[in-house]
């Protein structure tokens, strides 16, 4: 966290900086209470005019720096936030999709949109506040010590330091409690993002028991959350009452020395003034020493990625030179198994890839892709362990549901132009004319309204885009009506982008005249995995 502190440094100083030139304004002011308390009546109107201007002027100079602290305090929150943001996507999207895939979407989102924001809010704020809180304890201690009364400023600085220490003490409690509440509201963010998505099935019949299962979830975050409150209430009620020992104590040590006439009258109201201007600080430290306390375990969650800078630079494959080799490969979760894999994909063949629902058809793909990791045995590619290579350029893998952004057809199709266009609308036309004019002069500016077709469609001139020598495609034509399948998958055999491309298509369609356009055939199921 220290590397997003220091990068927002500038930020910081120019804060506290204003900040410390505001307080010495402010710690001022209660001299001129004095003198007015203890001199005014036997000053001319002359110097008591002067007075006012001063303490006047030394509040307008206070409201101005606060001003400059706030603005300063917003260019810096916003820096560290959106640093940890781009560092933390960073290292989702260079993270392992084996790794990636044990945490679902909706807690990566909650981290994003939650977590890291409470983290600008709830640990960058406070520790800037405790600099500026401390700034604020040493000028009105100095003030106090040398201006005022170095004994009322000995008690002050004593019980204040006590004030501190005990709400420290009992900070672990809502750390837990913190952290508990964090994780599920990272729960909730994956229920609401499921039922969301899962809009078309909201009916009559339906609407009644999902929102059962909303209020279920919602009912436990509140909890959650009160039980979090509790404890919180429970700290910073604590921390009120060291802060109000303080006045008491203090205001006990002015009323004897007043009592005994070893101050004045001035140096009581500037004391009283203090004190209350010195409490403010401290009970600002306890507040923030309570907030930070709490984001221990919330800042330790979210630099487990930001700090996770490791990322393995392997060789990239651009080039398939031989076949790919399955060797005695065994993939294992719970109960299904994938066992003694031994197939060879030879280059530039095209196979069908049949078996029931459930056999194990797209686990092949994301054995090949990393999605899922063997237990073991090895995936050679040119004779070389697949693992050791960077094959994101080599292989291209799209499924039935692939991912359409929120974009217009060619952002789509080009990933945001990192693939190029040209000559893909000629493919589209050479395909189904009509179709694909038709899709690329919509007036939608998002694909996701498109229809199921239609967005495999895109899909198909995204994978044509990427032109890479390895394809696999897991039941990519399961939306199309049977003309726009028939007119793809036939591309897919005679187009000459597609031309000595190793590709794998996985199909339920069983039909010989559908099947025999194949080089061959990958039958997936109880009998293991071999190729007709």
């Amino acid at each position: 966290m220290n590397t997003y502190i220091y990068k927002t440094k500038k930020y910081i100083i120019a804060q506290i900086l204003w900040d410390l030139a505001g307080v010495i304004c402010l710690a001022f002011s209660p001299l001129l209470q004095q003198w007015l308390f203890d001199y005014g009546l036997q000053s001319p109107l002359k110097k008591i005019v002067m007075v006012i201007l001063a303490y006047g002027a030394l509040l307008v100079f206070y409201t101005l720096s606060q001003y400059f602290c706030v603005l300063y305090a917003f260019k810096g929150g916003i820096k560290f936030e959106n640093l940890l943001k781009r560092d933390f996507l960073y290292s989702l999207f260079h993270m392992e999709p084996s790794r990636f895939y044990k945490h679902s979407i909706g807690e990566y989102v909650s981290l994003q949109g939650n977590d890291i924001t409470a983290l600008e809010q709830d640990y960058l704020e406070p520790v800037i506040s405790i600099i500026r809180c401390v700034n604020m304890i040493i000028v009105y201690g100095a003030v106090l010590f040398f201006g005022v009364d170095w004994r009322i400023a000995l008690v002050i600085i004593l019980t204040s330091i006590f004030a501190i220490l005990i709400p420290r003490m009992i900070g672990k409690s809502l750390t837990d409690a913190r952290s508990t509440y964090q994780e599920q509201m990272a729960e909730y963010v994956t229920e609401i993002t499921d039922l969301l998505e899962g809009f078309r099935v909201i009916n009559q019949m339906t609407v009644g028991k999902i929102l059962d299962k909303h209020e279920h979830v919602l009912n436990e975050t509140a909890e959650k959350r009160y039980q979090y409150g509790k404890k919180k209430s429970m700290v910073l009620g604590v921390s009120e009452l060291t802060t109000k020992f303080v006045k008491i104590f203090t205001f006990a040590v002015v009323a004897v020395l007043f009592y005994k006439h070893e101050i004045t009258v001035g140096v009581g109201v500037a004391t009283l003034s203090y004190v209350s201007s010195f409490i403010e600080p401290i009970d600002t430290v306890l507040y923030n020493f309570t907030a930070i306390q709490s984001m221990k375990d919330v800042k330790k969650k979210v630099l487990a990625y930001t700090q996770d800078t490791h990322v393995t630079v392997m060789p990239r494959k651009k080039k398939l030179n031989s076949d790919i080799i399955f060797e005695n490969v065994t993939f294992k979760r719970k109960s299904f198994a994938l066992e003694n894999i031994n197939l060879t994909i030879k280059k530039g063949m095209k196979y069908a890839v049949v078996g029931h629902s459930g056999a194990g058809k797209s686990t092949l793909f994301k054995l090949i892709m990393g999605y899922e990791k063997n237990s073991s045995g090895v995936i050679r590619l040119d004779g070389e362990d697949i693992r050791n290579y960077d094959i994101s350029e080599l292989i291209s893998y799209t499924d039935q549901n692939e991912h359409i952004y929120r974009a217009g057809i060619v952002d789509n199709i080009t990933v945001f132009h990192s693939y190029p266009m040209d000559g893909i609308d000629s493919v589209g036309k050479s395909i189904w004319p009509e179709f694909f004019e038709g899709i690329f002069n919509r007036k939608e500016k998002e694909c996701q309204r498109f229809s199921g077709g239609e967005k495999q469609a895109v899909a198909f001139l995204r994978m044509a885009a990427k032109n890479a020598e390895v394809i696999l495609l897991d039941e990519p034509f399961s939306a199309m009506d049977a003309k726009m399948k028939s007119a793809v998958e036939h591309y897919l055999f005679t187009g000459k982008e597609f031309e000595g491309k190793t590709v794998l298509v996985i199909t339920h369609d069983t039909r010989e005249e559908s099947l025999s356009q194949y080089d061959g055939i990958i039958h997936v199921g109880e009998n293991g995995i071999y190729v007709e």
